[in-house]
């Protein structure tokens, strides 16, 4: 007999990783990451969620890390008669759902016809957050929670992308620049902090945030991606609180508002570490933080950018970011 768990494995959460552990322990493991038909209709930010690769992707990195890559088998299904091929009995591993109504009406009704098979259902207790309600992707997705279940302040921001004739203006400098001709940007960018104190100071971009502290000074919100201009950032960052969103290329996603709120308001250094990229996350920084703040962020080939958080930078900040469309719901 098989046993398969079967979810979208979108924003790999807590509730993700309990369900692989009930996997384990059940003959013949498979993590099914549902797609296509296999998806419920209607679901909150649908359109938000990861692509299927990157599911899988993620999923892979999670059973290596937890060394169960050996044992369980990752697949993805997309259409009713992907589950065919199990000609035996199976268990299904779910969560109650949409999702989980769309396959039992589906999938699994069309194997018994078909395969005349009598298939096992087990239902998960559902993984509460910190709040008491159940911990699900569509709430991560609208920045209610994070993935461990922890509270995030919420947004009402709605998600935008940033369409290709209009970035060239929104990537424009707003800010002082410190060019790296002219000296060290991180040594004078540490103390012009040191003379100004500003109230906080968020740092957007690896190289920006890591040779900041290089310089001995440790900023409250650092938001990185892993990613510089030539490839990969393989620096390790560390902070008392930290966060992981998704936030793909030329986007602002609800999830990232949220969290990046929530990061601001903690009185603790916070590191906001992006799945995708932090292109236009210095919106956010700059409209959030309080006023007589700084948000710093690096220019390729030229520095770092000094931007004085001010009721007037606020204004040109979300001016600029009125002009990019919202993603409406499917």
């Amino acid at each position: 007999m098989e046993t398969w768990a079967l979810n979208l494995f979108d924003r790999l959460h807590l509730g993700h990783h309990v369900m692989i552990d009930r996997l384990v322990e059940m003959p013949n493991p498979v993590a099914a990451v549902t797609d296509g038909e296999l998806v419920g209709q209607g679901l909150e930010f649908q359109n938000l969620i990861q692509p299927l690769k990157v599911r899988l992707e993620r999923l892979k990195e999670y059973l290596i890390k937890c060394k169960l890559d050996d044992i369980v088998e990752v697949k993805g299904i997309t259409k009713n008669e992907d589950l065919l091929p199990i000609e035996k009995d199976a268990t299904f591993l779910m969560y109650e759902g949409p999702c989980c109504t769309e396959i039992q009406s589906g999938a699994l009704d069309i194997r018994k016809k078909k395969l005349g098979v009598e298939d096992t259902i087990e239902f998960l207790k559902p993984v509460r957050a910190n709040d008491g309600e159940k911990i699900a992707s569509a709430r991560i997705r609208k920045g209610q929670i994070d993935r461990l279940g922890r509270k995030l302040r919420g947004t009402i921001e709605p998600p935008r992308i940033l369409q290709f004739e209009g970035r060239s203006g929104l990537k424009t400098p707003k800010g002082d620049v410190y060019d790296v001709k002219e000296g060290s940007p991180e040594k004078r960018v540490v103390r012009r902090i040191e003379e100004e104190s500003p109230k906080q100071v968020i740092a957007v971009g690896d190289v920006t945030s890591a040779t900041i502290l290089s310089e001995g000074y440790t900023p409250q919100v650092m938001i990185i991606d892993g990613i510089t201009k030539r490839g990969p950032y393989l620096k390790e960052f560390n902070a008392p609180e930290e966060y992981l969103i998704f936030n793909p290329a030329a986007v602002i996603y609800p999830e990232a508002w949220s969290t990046i709120d929530t990061a601001i308001h903690h009185r603790t250094t916070t590191l906001v570490s992006v799945d995708g990229e932090e292109d236009l996350l210095g919106f956010p920084a700059v409209l959030l933080a309080p006023d007589d703040s700084v948000v710093l962020y690096g220019q390729p080939d030229v520095g770092i950018v000094w931007i004085p958080v001010t009721p007037e930078n606020k204004i040109l900040a979300r001016n600029l970011l009125e002009q990019m469309p919202i993603i409406e719901q499917l």
